[in-house]
């Protein structure tokens, strides 16, 4: 009871993280790292329950980073300088994600190896 509550809350911290990920400064860097903390309470949650979180929250990040955060989205590729920083949140991204992943989908093969005994 206590992952299905867990991850629902990180669903949830995705959704909450738009809002501050849409006004200029450091709000949108607090959205990022808002993102970033949600993927790691759902793998947790997913780690113990099902993928349904991991999944629901890494959706929502993606749409998150990628199109509505001020400082990350990808049409700033395009125009802005300082590649650098996008690219560095992208390479923060990308490993919390992996790590997040790679927990989450082994658990779920394990358990997959068990159930088939």
């Amino acid at each position: 009871m206590i992952y299905k509550a867990t991850g629902w809350a990180a669903v949830l911290l995705s959704i909450v993280a738009l809002y501050p990920s849409m006004q200029p400064g450091a709000y949108s860097v607090i959205g990022f790292y808002l993102c970033l903390f949600s993927l790691i309470i759902a793998a947790f949650a997913s780690h113990m329950d099902r993928p349904i979180y991991f999944r629901g929250a890494i959706g929502i990040s993606l749409v998150n980073i990628l199109l509505v955060n001020d400082g990350t989205r990808a049409s700033l590729l395009l125009g802005q300088s300082d590649w650098v920083y996008i690219g560095s949140m992208y390479g923060i991204f990308l490993v919390v994600v992996s790590i997040c992943g790679f927990l989450v989908s082994r658990d779920l093969l394990i358990s997959t190896l068990e159930n088939h005994r």
